[in-house]
């Protein structure tokens, strides 16, 4: 990896005992978890201040929310675990980190397609977002107010807490590979609740499923360049297509 701070631990000091690999899977989930509860306490902290505006300026909130709980949870593991800034792995991406971002995005994009066609073919449906239940049921327009939030707080949010903390730290206990498989499964959980409106079990599993393997191109990516700038502007560029290719759909 070019960033040696994201160096795995287990590669080179053998294998943790099955205890230590279990506490480590708990802790991630933990934090992941903790990020999903501090979210929606700056979420609910936020309507109250910003009280009776509309779903579009609401979904705006929720993104700021997002940005506001993920970085609680980073900063509360830095304290705790006595780290520096110097542990976060946000920097100015260079022209190598920029074509892993060209690279990485049109991976998500095309992997997101090929996934769907697979799974229509299979004859099994995937659970709609809350977002795209909410823009369906209501205002549309909530959807461009995501576009520029997808570059700037839903991005670098869960890719500060799911990447630079979650997979980083598990570099501690697992192989580099077993790390982002990890770091993707727990990522894939926690949107568990976004989808769990859904009328159909299988539904949802298989939107988690498609999510999970989504993540692991963002884990990838974050693995070969130890800078979480770049996962941050793929998983954004991402967000972005998607909203605006739900948007224009629905108008």
């Amino acid at each position: 990896m070019a960033d040696s701070t994201a160096t795995g631990a287990g590669d080179a000091a053998g294998s943790p005992g099955l205890g230590t690999m279990v506490l480590a899977v708990l802790r991630s989930g933990a934090l992941g978890l903790s990020g999903l509860l501090a979210i929606s306490i700056w979420f609910s902290i936020l309507l109250g201040i910003f009280e009776g505006l509309g779903p579009v300026v609401q979904q705006g909130v929720s993104a700021v929310a997002l940005g506001l709980g993920t970085g609680t949870i980073a900063v509360f593991y830095l304290v705790g675990r006595g780290k520096g800034l110097s542990y976060l792995d946000f920097r100015v991406p260079d022209r190598r980190d920029l074509l892993y971002v060209l690279g990485g995005s049109m991976a998500l994009l095309g992997l997101q397609i090929a996934v769907g066609v697979a799974l229509t073919q299979a004859g099994v449906n995937t659970a709609d977002h809350s977002v795209e239940q909410a823009a369906r049921q209501g205002n549309p327009d909530i959807l461009l107010a995501l576009i520029p939030a997808a570059w700037l707080l839903i991005g670098p949010g869960e890719e500060l807490l799911y990447r630079n903390i979650i997979q980083k730290s598990l570099y501690e206990t697992f192989s580099e590979r077993g790390a982002v498989v990890v770091a993707s499964a727990v990522f894939a959980l926690a949107h568990g609740l976004a989808y769990a409106t859904a009328a159909s079990l299988v539904a949802t599993v298989a939107a988690l499923g498609v999510i999970f393997l989504l993540s692991l191109v963002l884990g990838v990516v974050y693995l070969r360049t130890g800078n979480t700038t770049v996962p941050a502007l793929v998983h954004g560029t991402f967000d972005a297509v998607l909203f605006a290719a739900m948007w224009v759909s629905m108008t």
